[in-house]
């Protein structure tokens, strides 16, 4: 004769039934407690819901100020221009925990720059370099800043800026241009050695191109011999 599944003795000796057994003793000794800690992890579970509820209404609305910033700044009117800064600022000022608040202040430093106002376009760049952007927004900013350095007078500042963006991003599609910013900014430094140096690395990084040709133009202006003596002509 078969025999039956389980017993009463072999379910109590079961582990898993004895823990739930056991943790309904305790439910019915410690009611009002049980109680408790259940309205609480209620109310726990309630307002995460609501905070993830109200960030995605923030983000929502940074995206839209952000979107109306860059269209007005897109007009390319005195009057847009100012209305496009002041949208920037109110995504930063009001939304600065969201993402979108990293894009306004690349924007506002980008929109400072075309209006030559170079200071205020510096200090939105290390702004928004301050906030730890993804790698996708770093070497935009980091441009950015080093050509606003750059016009501003400030070129050792300029040449930290434009070698942190070739460390960190030596291929990137804004790389030549950086390389030849950096080089620039040593000829404008007299340090034209480390000139030189940069020019011959485009020529050797960048083959082919108009950056190179430009490149092999400078570095014959600053030192002719030794391209010479190569046969490039």
């Amino acid at each position: 004769m078969p025999q039956p599944f389980s017993t009463r003795d072999d379910l109590k000796q079961d582990p898993f039934q004895a823990k739930i057994h056991a943790a309904l003793e305790w439910i019915a000794a410690h009611r009002q407690t049980f109680l408790r800690i259940v309205g609480t992890l209620a109310v726990t579970a309630v307002l995460a819901a609501l905070a993830a509820a109200s960030f995605r209404s923030l983000n929502r609305q940074a995206w839209e100020h952000y979107n109306r910033a860059q269209g007005l700044a897109a007009a390319d009117t005195p009057e847009n221009t100012q209305n496009a800064l002041n949208s920037y600022d109110n995504v930063i000022t009001k939304f600065g925990r969201t993402k979108a608040a990293v894009f306004a202040l690349l924007g506002k430093g980008d929109l400072l720059y075309r209006e030559k106002r170079l200071a205020e376009a510096i200090e939105a760049y290390q702004k928004c370099l301050a906030k730890k952007p993804s790698k996708r927004i770093i070497p935009f900013a980091l441009c950015g800043l080093g050509a606003a350095q750059e016009d501003n007078g400030d070129f050792s500042g300029a040449i930290e800026t434009y070698k942190q963006f070739t460390a960190n991003d030596p291929n990137h599609i804004l790389a030549p241009k950086i390389y030849e910013s950096l080089a620039r900014c040593y000829e404008f430094s007299k340090n034209t050695d480390a000139a030189k140096e940069v020019y011959e690395k485009i020529i050797t990084a960048f083959p082919d191109s108009l950056w190179a040709q430009n490149a092999q133009k400078r570095y014959l202006a600053l030192a002719p011999a030794p391209f010479q003596d190569r046969g490039i002509k």
